[in-house]
């Protein structure tokens, strides 16, 4: 798949300011929360989060241990799967240094495969997909592929992991566009957005309102 992305390039600083702080503020609430929550508490918001954030729509989405509503793999496992992989990507992030090596690449495949196993029946969509990476990435690595987002990119969703790659490919170069006539995307935004990861910050410029 050749996926070109010229959304975020196409905005002014002024214009990106507005778009993020206008992004939802429930959507704002579930981030703060997710990136101050207890180890022991992790399944469980996660699984909270996803479902407000209608991930797997229509399709169920798995639960945590404790709460045993089906067989394994439990939320838990996949977290467990995922935070394997996601340490091999190192500080892989979206943006201008994306290049990512033969081991990260199999390791963002690895993370497709593991959030299939998101919905019951799997597969998960890459709705649900690139959600839990968002999540478990702290936002390093996104957009979240919510309708928001899909109109704005303009482009099919991603059916398989190296289609993904290549999309994450293309906004790591809209992002790159952007900051070579703008500046650091963390400075175009609200004060209190300002410390959050580029690839959250590209999908709360593009996302829910």
């Amino acid at each position: 798949m050749t996926t070109s992305v010229d959304v975020l390039r196409r905005m002014s600083r002024d214009e990106v300011h507005a778009a993020v702080a206008s992004f939802s503020e429930r959507y704002v609430t579930d981030w703060n929360a997710w990136l101050n929550v207890r180890a022991t508490q992790k399944a469980a918001l996660f699984g909270e989060i996803l479902r407000r954030w209608q991930a797997t729509r229509p399709r169920v989405m798995r639960r945590t241990k404790a709460e045993r509503l089906h067989q394994p793999p439990f939320l838990d496992d996949l977290i467990e799967e995922a935070d394997r992989r996601v340490r091999r990507l190192g500080d892989l992030a979206i943006g201008p240094g994306w290049s990512p090596t033969a081991d990260q690449e199999s390791a963002l495949v690895g993370l497709w495969a593991t959030f299939e196993d998101l919905a019951i029946p799997a597969p998960a969509s890459s709705v649900g997909i690139s959600k839990a990476v968002l999540l478990l990435t702290n936002g390093r690595i996104g957009p979240a592929l919510d309708s928001n987002v899909q109109r704005s990119l303009g482009i099919p969703r991603p059916t398989t992991a190296r289609e993904w790659i290549t999309l994450l490919g293309a906004v790591a170069s809209d992002v790159a566009a952007f900051e070579a006539k703008n500046g650091r995307l963390a400075s175009c935004v609200p004060t209190r957005h300002g410390q959050l990861a580029v690839g959250r910050l590209y999908d709360m410029a593009l996302g829910p309102r």
